[in-house]
């Protein structure tokens, strides 16, 4: 059940029970993320169900996916960004996408390619993570691991880097994983008006 309620009192959730999450709930989780206002629409981030990778020594040691039913991986193509973002906008100026017009406005809005291209796997994990958490399922971002490992080990598509994991699945209430603590800033700290 979609429920905001979930998402106001979300913590990050480092063990879950056994119980896999139903293939309806991921399916929205993922066409949620697919839908993700992304920089120009540029579209280049991929999630990959990597839970048959969770004993992998890159990730292995991270308590998070021990116990989690799902584990899912965000990667980014900078290529593909800047393709698909050159695609949007050559219309705008009524000319293919090799045309300097094109190259220069891109390279005026991302000055930095490869920062702006991982942006995007935070909007896009955000989304599916929000999804996740608004139907009841429990999660933690991982972005502790050796990338290069993880890389070599998935064999992703061709020029894809990875960005973040996030294991998931139903918390165990009786052991989340979480500290009991204060934020460490209030939100009104959080929030300037």
């Amino acid at each position: 059940m979609f429920d905001i309620k979930n998402l106001l009192n979300r913590k990050t959730t480092r063990n879950f029970l056994p119980n896999k999450i139903e293939a309806e709930i991921i399916e929205n989780a993922l066409r949620v993320a697919w839908k993700t206002p992304t920089s120009l629409n540029s579209k280049p981030v991929i999630i990959c169900d990597i839970s048959n990778h969770a004993k992998d020594a890159w990730i292995e040691k991270q308590q998070a996916v021990k116990t989690a039913s799902h584990v899912f991986l965000f990667a980014v193509n900078e290529e593909v960004a800047e393709a698909n973002a050159k695609k949007i906008l050559a219309p705008r100026f009524g000319c293919d996408t090799n045309d300097e017009k094109v190259s220069v406005t891109f390279e005026k809005i991302v000055p930095n390619r490869r920062e702006w291209a991982t942006q995007q796997i935070y909007l896009v994990a955000s989304y599916f993570a929000a999804t996740l958490e608004a139907s009841g399922i429990s999660g933690c971002f991982i972005a502790g691991f050796d990338k290069a490992a993880a890389e070599a080990a998935l064999k992703l598509p061709k020029g894809y880097k990875v960005g973040l994991v996030f294991a998931c699945g139903y918390a165990d209430k009786a052991n989340p994983g979480w500290q009991e603590t204060e934020f460490a800033r209030s939100f009104e700290e959080f929030y300037y008006p």
